[in-house]
This record gives C-alpha cells, structure tokens and sequence, in this order.
C-alpha cells in the first residue's frame, strides 16, 4: 500500500505588494502518495508554480503545514532545507541550462559539492545522459541542441543526487505535441524505473490525461478538486474541470453548437439528443451498437472522443437517438447499469418542447455560461 511523500493541510502563502495584500494559496490540502504521478492542474496566475515553490522551501509559507519526506519544511533550518533539496528535483519550462557549458558539464553541476570523487561524477553523468538518449550529445552545447534535447538534459541535472521526489514546472509548455510526447514518455520510464514521485504542474489537461495518476485542480489559489485522475475527469464536478474536460476532448465545440442552436444538432419529433459518458473503468463493450439492436433504436452519433486516462479508456459520445420513449427510456437505463452516464441534451421535437421547462435539461444556458468562461480565460 502506498504511503504518503507529501502531506500538505491548510497552506496558506500571502504575499505583500504596493496594493495591500495577495493571497496566491488559501488552505490548501493534498496528500501525494509515494510513487504517484500527481498532475496539478489550473488556469495562468492560479498558483500553480507557488505550491510547488513551498514545496521544496523556495517560497515561504504564511500558514498551514507542508510536510515533505516526513519533515515539516517551514521549521527547517537553512541546512537542513539545503539536505532535502537533494531529494526532490525540479524541472522548469525554460530549461535553465547555462549556455556556456557543455550538455555534460550542465548535468555534473549539482554534483559539484557531493562526496564523489573525479571519476565517479563523470560516471554518473554518463548514467544519466544515457538514461535520457543523450549520451551522444555530450559534448555539445545547449544552442546545439532541439527543446527536447535541452528538456532531457534539464531532467537528468534535476536526477543528478538521486531525489526521490521530481518535480515538473510547465516542462512541456514550450514544446510540439510530438515532443511533449516523447518527453511524457520518459517522465512515465523514469517513474517506473527509479520509483520516482513526480509531481506534474500544468494547464495542459491533455499532458495531465496522458501521464498523471492522481490530479487536483487549482483555481485563484484554492484547490477546487482532486482525485483518481480517472474519476475526476469522467466525473468533473468544479466548472473549471468541467470547462477543461469539455476543452480536451471537443466537446466545447457542441456547446457552441447548441448555444448558436445549429441546425446539426436539432432534434425532430421521436428523436432525442444525448449526451453519453464513461464513469465506469469496466466499460469495454460496444454499447452504442448493443442498445441498437437490444431496444430497437436509430444511434446516430455526431461526436465521439476517446481518451486513456491511467491506463482507462474514457469516453464521450453526442448522439441523437430515434425510437419511442419506452425504447429510449429503457435503453438509457440499460446504459446507467453499464458504467454510462447520460444527460438529455434536447428531447424530440423541440418547439413543443421549449414550452415546458420541465420536459428538458436546459444546456443551453450551460453552454452559454461555458462560453463566457472561455472567454474570460482568454484575458
């Protein structure tokens, strides 16, 4: 059974500025478990990188307690703060690599001060260069090298002391998707392979569906959700997940859809618009095609997403059911019991329908309120 590395219970971090004072984070709780790739996720300014920061004691706290490897980092002194960053490594957007040192020379530099001597510092950089696939690149510059390479050398500087703890601060922000893959890939090697805890700092939801394990979400400095990666995106509860979730996968694009009332999701008499979801990891039939021919129904499906969330399948389908009621009624059903969440979009015939409030789940106005909030994003 995992135990936990990081035990985080009402942080609080205020800073002082010319116009009075600004909360960054407000009694923020999280337990991170040995081993875990725990994803944090939130908007710009949301204060991402200053938890982070107090994790490894580069930011003091105003309040609350931080726990990290079994020692409460406020209390501890300047060497003993210097001790534990040897165990927990960090990553940055921007590299920091020092242009005027070799790819070789960038690695060794936090062994500089260790108890190793000549020959070993040189073997441990040639086992971390080849750790990453940069044994090759030794000798070059950091000028030489693409953003990938300059990411893979940053990561084996941040492993140089053996940390148990990695830390990755927007490291893929500033790269291609292909890239980012690569580099994903490596963070997930490296979990497996040293046992490493790796705590991802993100607002790319995609690089937290790829790899992470375990996610909260952080919005104005308060941690609105957190959880089984799995379970939070399958079943978002803050609208800032949501408002992510939808982002991900497309299906903000049928919330625009519906708020414009497009004539591609208009529904005739008989004919229902649904939205279907995944809340289940067991889900593995093909269920569409099932209730098609179990009730006698016309699916038609005008969007699909299909994403693997730790190992899960994790899907959302938009699709216009044809049939009677009772067919509809008994297929959903069916569908609850399978894993399947779902929520009425427009039932059939919809001028009829917009005269009782009663009869329909009102999505446009979530689609109109989603739509604000991407714009408010944006600034």
């Amino acid at each position: 059974m995992a135990k936990p590395i990081i035990e985080i219970t009402n942080l609080n971090k205020t800073y002082t500025t010319a116009n009075g004072p600004y909360t960054a984070l407000k009694d923020v709780s999280l337990t991170i478990d040995e081993g875990s790739i725990f994803g944090i996720i939130g908007l710009s300014g949301a204060g991402k990188s200053t938890l982070v920061r107090c994790l490894n004691g580069l930011e003091s706290t105003t309040g609350g307690q931080l726990t990290v490897l079994g020692k409460n980092v406020p209390d501890l002194k300047p060497t003993e703060l210097r001790e534990l960053r040897k165990s927990i490594g960090m990553v940055f957007q921007q590299y920091n690599l020092m242009p005027s040192r070799t790819v070789e020379n960038n690695v060794a530099l936090p062994l500089r001060k260790s108890n190793l001597n000549r020959e070993q510092k040189k073997a441990r950089v040639t086992e971390l260069l080849q750790l990453v696939g940069l044994e090759s690149q030794a000798k070059k510059y950091p000028s030489q090298l693409s953003g990938g390479q300059q990411q893979r050398v940053a990561i084996a500087r941040a492993l140089a002391n053996h940390p148990q703890i990695l830390l990755l601060d927007e490291a893929t922000s500033a790269l291609d998707p292909d890239t980012t893959k690569t580099i994903l890939e490596l963070v997930e090697r490296l979990n497996r392979q040293l046992h490493l805890t790796i705590i991802v700092v993100t607002h790319q939801m995609d690089v937290v569906k790829q790899i992470c394990t375990d996610v909260a979400v952080i919005d104005k400095g308060t941690i609105v959700e957190q959880g089984d990666a799995f379970a939070v995106f399958s079943d978002p509860k803050a609208d800032l997940t949501r408002r992510f979730v939808s982002n991900s996968t497309g299906l903000s694009r049928i919330y625009e859809l519906i708020a414009k009332r497009s004539p591609i999701l208009k529904t005739a008499a008989g004919e229902r618009l649904i939205h279907m979801q995944y809340v289940d990891k067991t889900v593995s039939e093909g269920l569409v095609s099932i209730i098609s021919t179990k009730f006698d129904l016309t699916v038609n499906i005008l969007f699909a997403s299909l994403d693997i969330v730790d190992g899960y399948p994790l899907g959302s389908i938009v699709a216009k059911y044809k049939g009677s009621d009772e067919q509809i009624d008994q297929a959903l059903e069916f569908l609850k019991g399978k894993g399947i969440r779902t929520t009425l979009i427009e039932p059939g015939d919809v001028a009829a329908a917009e005269s009782d409030a009663d009869e329909t789940t009102d999505v446009r106005a979530a689609a109109a309120n989603h739509t604000a909030h991407e714009k408010e994003d944006a600034r």
